[in-house]
């Protein structure tokens, strides 16, 4: 059995507890956050965590460079040869991380201006500006461990800490809210939380790895200059992602404004919660991608991707279908809204099919392909995508509005999806496409059915009440997923066999 079948269900379970977790807490706290703040408050808070999800693309992607090598080296034994390399990496972001702090809050004023945040408001967004800051330059250092434990397959332990991360974070949030704490107080509590699991993983990663070191004196650039060609792939890579899963809020400040954000977030959760839920499923791929092709295990490497795509497509098409059913219900139960607007259930729909095809065609792929020497195309692909994105973004937003924004993400993502990085995994896994289709169906395709035959009777014949809560939404999806996890155990149960049943 390969290593990443011992571990996927330990890291699997861990993962979706703190998914669970997440989900129902950041439900809880956004539908707070959404009563108790001002549209201008709300929108610029959604806006800096935004910007947070930029704070990956400063690492230029060593991030990703020491999740691989950390997976190599210490299979051959080279500790020292990795603690040159993390400790050149580490004390490199420290020097960024001082930087950027000057920089951004040399740029504060400006910045609020441009947001368009009115004058009363200056001061105390200012100061939460602040304090955002100063803690994204202490944590971006930090955030160098939790990719090593991604390499060393330890994910479960992460995972555990983050939801501990996460209680911490409503609890504290909640109660700062109900006490009506300033904003920057709001800001400082949400950062401190948010650092947690990465200070942990600084002590995970000294114990499972004795002998290493992070000396300033082990500062050597030749280290990482091997990796560098891996590195600026990954990089611009992570860069043209982040483009087009954080860039609309950003667009629709600078072409309507920043108020607009809270309609756009509102039919954008569900869609990220669906991609909290599948990237679940995904945590060991890379680390096992790396290890399989550094061994030249062809096959491994294609049962891997191949067990793994299918898995995803076995559990997220019916959250995606149980979501695009009850999508009013759940953005009610999100929001507090006592009804959807049909903008509002249009942006949701649009952002949620735009995260399910997505996830059926780029995320087990990239994650195994990116491992495997097709860094370079992947590159070429990403790059095209994100600038289609932004173009048709800016353009539909100034057309259609927020509902625009949404259009221009999902065009775009779809036709890459289908057209360019299926056909690319086909080849390389040197299959025809109606084979490689023909596995997805095998083992789902009932349980599948079956799930749809439910789904629709429950709409149909037993309709929810328009204000549907927790409760009702949960016995649905219940009835509904039951039998398809027991019709589709032997898909379940093949990512823990090395064979089939």
């Amino acid at each position: 059995m390969s290593d990443w079948q011992k571990r996927f269900w330990s890291t699997t379970a861990s993962g979706y507890v703190g998914v669970v977790a997440r989900m129902l807490l950041g439900l809880l706290l956004f539908r707070q956050m959404f009563e108790q703040l001002s549209p201008t408050e709300f929108g610029f808070w959604a806006l800096m965590w935004s910007l947070f999800g930029y704070g990956i693309l400063l690492d230029f992607g060593f991030g990703f460079t020491a999740q691989k090598s950390v997976a190599e080296k210490t299979a051959t034994g080279d500790i020292a040869g990795l603690s040159r390399l993390l400790a050149t990496i580490f004390w490199t972001f420290v020097g960024l991380a001082a930087m950027l702090l000057v920089v951004f809050v040399a740029i504060r004023e400006p910045f609020l201006t441009r947001m368009q945040v009115h004058a009363e408001d200056h001061v105390e967004f200012g100061r939460a500006y602040v304090v955002f800051f100063i803690g994204m330059a202490m944590m971006f250092p930090l955030g160098l461990f939790p990719e090593i434990l991604r390499g060393l397959q330890r994910n479960d332990l992460a995972n555990w800490v983050g939801t501990l991360a996460t209680v911490l974070n409503f609890g504290f949030l909640s109660w700062g809210l109900h006490a009506d704490w300033s904003l920057p107080v709001l800001m400082g509590v949400s950062v401190t939380t948010s650092a947690l699991p990465n200070l942990v993983a600084v002590f995970i990663a000294f114990r499972h790895l004795p002998g290493i070191s992070f000396s300033p004196a082990l500062f050597e650039w030749r280290s990482v200059r091997s990796q560098m060609g891996f590195s600026v792939a990954a990089y611009l890579i992570t860069f043209s992602n982040m483009l087009m899963s954080k860039t609309d809020q950003l667009i629709i400040t600078l072409v309507i404004n920043v108020a607009a954000v809270t309609i756009y977030q509102a039919g954008y959760k569900m869609g990220e919660m669906l991609s909290m839920f599948s990237t679940q499923l995904q945590q060991l791929l890379s680390p096992a991608a790396a290890s399989l092709y550094a061994r030249g295990d062809e096959s491994g490497l294609r049962n891997l991707l191949l067990r793994s795509s299918r898995f995803t497509f076995l559990l997220v098409t019916p959250c995606y279908l149980l979501s695009a059913v009850y999508l009013e219900q759940l953005i009610q139960l999100l929001t507090g809204l006592d009804t959807v607007s049909k903008d509002t259930w249009w942006i949701g729909q649009t952002l949620l099919f735009t995260i399910y095809s997505s996830q059926m065609t780029n995320s087990c792929s990239k994650r195994v392909l990116m491992m495997c020497g097709e860094e370079k195309r992947l590159l070429y692909i990403s790059l095209v995508d994100a600038l289609a994105n932004i173009v048709l973004s800016v353009i539909l937003g100034y057309r259609f509005g927020v509902l625009g924004v949404a259009l221009g993400t999902m065009i775009p993502t779809v036709l890459v999806g289908w057209l360019w990085v299926v056909p690319m995994t086909v080849k390389k896994l040197k299959l025809p496409l109606s084979d490689y289709l023909g596995y997805h169906l095998r083992g789902t395709a009932v349980p599948l059915l079956v799930f749809s035959g439910i789904l629709a009777t429950l709409a149909v014949g037993v309709p929810i009440s328009s204000n549907g809560g927790f409760l009702e939404l949960g016995w649905r999806g219940i009835v509904c997923m039951v039998p398809l996890a027991f019709l589709g155990r032997k898909v379940i149960r093949g990512m823990s066999r090395e064979t089939e049943a």
